[in-house]
């Protein structure tokens, strides 16, 4: 399993990033809150990754952090949400996606692109449990990608 990439961001353009690691060029899909932390092309970067095998893809997902990651593994085991739309569910910050679980808020979670009413009642009753575990085990980061 890959853990993490750690390179020169060689390309960014959302959804994608090509990170430059030892001349070996990997692509990796980020939410957009991955995004607004990138440092400029041809910076140091580091993304915790997920590596994802489906029938007909391999896809690899980066997150600026670890906490990014495990919400994202965690979105995934939700029946009906796929890589895709995890993505596009942590293009809010993980905390607002927490606070509309907590809060029940359906409302903004069908604004996430892909998520209709049904989905968004899913997560909410998929996610609660989970995320208040979630929120209070210990979350052990390497850091920003500026520490590198």
């Amino acid at each position: 399993m890959i853990g993490f990439i750690r390179g020169i961001l060689l390309e960014k353009d959302a959804p994608f990033i090509l990170v430059d690691v030892n001349g070996i060029g990997y692509e990796l899909q980020a939410p957009m809150t991955t995004f607004f932390q990138l440092p400029p092309v041809n910076g140091n970067v580091m993304l915790y990754a997920h590596f994802s095998v489906s029938e007909n893809a391999q896809q690899l997902f980066g997150f600026i952090s670890k906490k990014d990651r495990d919400l994202f593994r965690l979105l995934i085991k939700v029946s009906g949400v796929g890589p895709k739309m995890a993505i596009g569910i942590l293009s809010m910050e993980s905390s607002d996606f927490i606070r509309c679980v907590m809060e029940d808020n359906i409302t903004k979670l069908t604004k996430v692109p892909g998520v209709g009413k049904k989905t968004a009642e899913r997560l909410l009753i998929e996610m609660r449990d989970k995320l208040k575990a979630w929120q209070s085990a210990p979350i052990f980061d390497m850091g920003s990608s500026n520490d590198i």
